[in-house]
């Protein structure tokens, strides 16, 4: 069994709500940035959604470029929400982990690559060393849709590139593991 296979097997071991992770000494690729984070993991991103498109639902819009924002962010929304596939039957380059026929929430492979993907709620972030980030150039609208998503808890869902080169340790309920293995 790999690495990723004892992991993903310790995973389904949790308990099935909502539980804190961290992942210690993350380098990001695009900033070089290292930081060590704890996410909530085994959320559901189909509440946080619901939970988004009804927060934006009840905004008041300061000007027509909010007006805008907040309609393309709630189809957006929507249609995340109306896509009913279930888990076991998505075709999009990732392999899901089930424990018992159940999805566990949070965690996937993308087959490609072979790299395994952990997301979650952000709950917290201590940067190491700052990373150096491009300035971007973003249009008046993407602005608003940012300020507007800021409002949501979508806004908060992270998910985070695992391979031995960006990462020192991932720990979770007593569980480590290190490029090397599970300890």
């Amino acid at each position: 069994m790999t690495t990723i296979e004892n992991f993903v097997s310790e995973l389904s071991k949790l308990r099935p709500n909502s539980t804190f992770l961290s992942i210690f000494g993350y380098t990001a690729s695009g900033s070089g940035e290292v930081a060590n984070h704890s996410i909530v993991f085994h959320m559901d991103y189909e509440n946080a959604l619901h939970k988004s498109a009804e927060i934006l639902e009840n905004y008041v819009p300061e000007n027509d470029l909010e007006v805008q924002a907040k309609h393309e962010l709630l189809t957006s929304f929507h249609k995340s929400l109306g896509n009913t596939t279930p888990v076991e039957d998505l075709n999009d380059g990732y392999k899901r982990f089930f424990d018992g026929g159940v999805p566990i929430k949070g965690v996937k492979l993308h087959e490609a690559t072979g790299t395994l993907h952990i997301y979650g709620l952000a709950n917290k972030k201590v940067v190491r060393t700052p990373g150096i980030n491009k300035p971007t150039k973003s249009s008046a609208l993407t602005l608003a849709k940012e300020k507007l998503r800021r409002l949501c808890p979508v806004s908060k869902f992270r998910q985070f590139k695992i391979t031995p080169d960006q990462v020192e340790y991932i720990k979770v309920e007593g569980l480590t593991l290190t490029a090397e293995g599970l300890v």
